[in-house]
């Protein structure tokens, strides 16, 4: 089967379907900002909007036809976007808890168990990157977008217990906890990143023969690959502790607007709410103001005398 050229860009229908559907999802969560806010938008749908640009990047540009054709580091610059960076941003920005009260939210609230999750994640991904399958998505063009819409799903799957606001749903861990999750996680493809950096020969020789067209040595293309695999790994931890320290510091809720005052008479006096998880040292913000002592009291008579 004859490749496109390397600068061509990749119009597969199945990615161009999931890019579709995230974009609606990107405006329905831009509309229902510009609803609640008026003209002034949060972060948070700008969030999404950014995962909308990388995974156009990851789907659709000549990143896309270089990691499906010719080079393998491509690819895991690839995975790297859509499994790293897109889902957390997406996950942020779409605010999935707002409809985890639904039917089919707590429906799939479940793939999102810790202990799933991170099965999952790994089961997919190496799955798809086992020698026989691989190299059939490298020969099927439409398997191999198949292929990538399945990473995006098992991340976002992955993501949602490290993002989702602490005591948010089923399946809650604190802060140490997410950190231990991911850190889990990534040890497999640590690992893997390791054996391809060092093997002293490719392991998919379909990639090996395009890069060769390139120019590019196909064994340090594979080393360049498992160096990306394992920065993978430690660049989901940097962004998972990111996230983690964002919701610690986090005062308010969504966008940092307080909610109205739930206290009683005008308000002025009633605390702003904490959000549950927060740091010790918000909580303290949240005590009682102090009060005037009230008058002492007069002595009674039996006591004058």
């Amino acid at each position: 089967m004859a490749r496109p050229a390397p600068t061509d860009p990749t119009y597969s229908p199945v990615l161009l379907g999931a890019l579709a559907l995230v974009a609606v999802a990107v405006v329905a969560a831009l509309l229902a900002g510009h609803r609640r806010r008026g003209t002034v938008l949060g972060w948070r749908p700008w969030c999404a909007v950014l995962a909308l640009v990388l995974l156009a990047v990851a789907y659709v540009s000549p990143l896309a036809t270089l990691a499906a054709h010719y080079l393998l580091t491509a690819h895991l610059v690839q995975v790297t976007l859509v499994m790293g960076f897109a889902p957390p941003l997406l996950l942020i920005g779409l605010d999935p808890s707002v409809g985890m009260g639904s039917r089919w939210g707590r429906r799939l609230e479940w793939l999102a168990h810790p202990a799933l999750a991170i099965v999952l994640i790994n089961v997919v991904f190496f799955g798809w990157h086992a020698r026989p399958l691989y190299r059939a998505c490298l020969q099927h063009p439409e398997l191999y977008s198949l292929q990538q819409v399945s990473l995006l799903a098992v991340s976002l799957a992955f993501w949602w217990p490290i993002v989702k606001p602490d005591g948010c749903g089923r399946w809650c861990m604190g802060s140490l906890g997410k950190l231990g999750y991911i850190l889990l996680a990534t040890i497999p493809q640590t690992f893997a990143g390791l054996l391809f950096a060092l093997a002293h020969h490719a392991f998919y020789t379909d990639y090996a023969d395009a890069a060769r067209s390139l120019g590019v040595n196909p064994l340090t293309d594979q080393q360049l690959a498992g160096a990306c695999m394992a920065l993978l790994s430690k660049l989901a931890l940097f962004a998972a502790f990111s996230v983690v320290l964002w919701r610690m510091l986090e005062p308010g809720g969504a966008d940092g607007d307080a909610d109205d005052d739930s206290g009683g008479g005008d308000g002025r006096d009633a605390p702003l709410p904490v959000r549950p998880g927060a740091p010790a040292w918000l909580r303290l913000l949240d005590a009682p103001r102090l009060r005037d002592e009230p008058p002492a009291r007069r002595p009674a008579a039996a006591d004058r005398h």
